[in-house]
């Protein structure tokens, strides 16, 4: 189901796996719906969906300021103590003539991850208010579309790979921040499976046509 067959108010749903038509139901997030004709899931039920989302996002942005303000590891290594942060990492790649890597390393640790959750409080919270400013559709769209790019994951990775390979070299602490940013990834990853864009969609569209939520 996509933003345009919502908006204009169709009372057939497509099949995306065999263009299999169907008759839209009044509300299609009361129960899971799948294709006559191939058993393709049409529609999913995801019961407070909103409700989780918004709590999701929010005590993900909550850990996210520590995540950014703690250290995330300590190596010692003969006396010597190095303390690195989120943002340290982006100014360490430029500082060693590689912007192309800082700029996608910086992008892809703070600033995705921080659009997308406050993307996810906005949106989900101001349709549970029944609230839709000019700025919710494409607020919606840039939500959707950095749930891919959001890789607090892959970084998270990388210090776990710090600390088995500098393990014989040099003494690695982790620090407060690393414990965030691991429930920053926890809350981000909850929310992401919480977020429901057709029904946010779906809502957005009755609004517009002047029915209830």
């Amino acid at each position: 189901m996509n933003e345009r067959g919502l908006q204009t108010g169709r009372e057939w749903l497509a099949c995306p796996s065999c263009d299999a038509l169907h008759q839209r139901p009044d509300n299609p997030h009361q129960a899971d719906g799948l294709c006559g004709a191939c058993g393709h899931k049409l529609f999913a039920h995801n019961p407070n969906s909103l409700q989780r989302t918004l709590a999701f996002s929010l005590g993900g942005l909550v850990l996210f300021i520590p995540a950014n303000i703690y250290p995330l590891v300590a190596v010692s290594s003969y006396g010597i103590k190095n303390q690195n942060d989120l943002i340290s990492g982006p100014f360490d790649l430029l500082h060693y003539h590689m912007p192309g890597i800082a700029l996608l390393v910086f992008l892809t640790s703070v600033v995705f991850p921080l659009v997308f959750m406050l993307g996810m409080a906005a949106v989900t919270g101001s349709s549970l208010m029944g609230r839709y400013p000019a700025w919710f559709p494409k607020r919606l769209r840039l939500t959707q579309m950095l749930n891919r790019w959001a890789m607090i994951d892959v970084y998270l990775l990388a210090c776990l790979v710090t600390f088995v390979k500098l393990a014989d070299l040099a003494e690695v602490d982790p620090g407060v921040g690393l414990y965030c940013l691991g429930g920053v990834l926890i809350f981000t990853v909850m929310a992401s499976i919480s977020f429901d864009p057709t029904l946010l969609w779906d809502r957005y569209a009755r609004h517009k046509q002047g029915g209830r939520q």
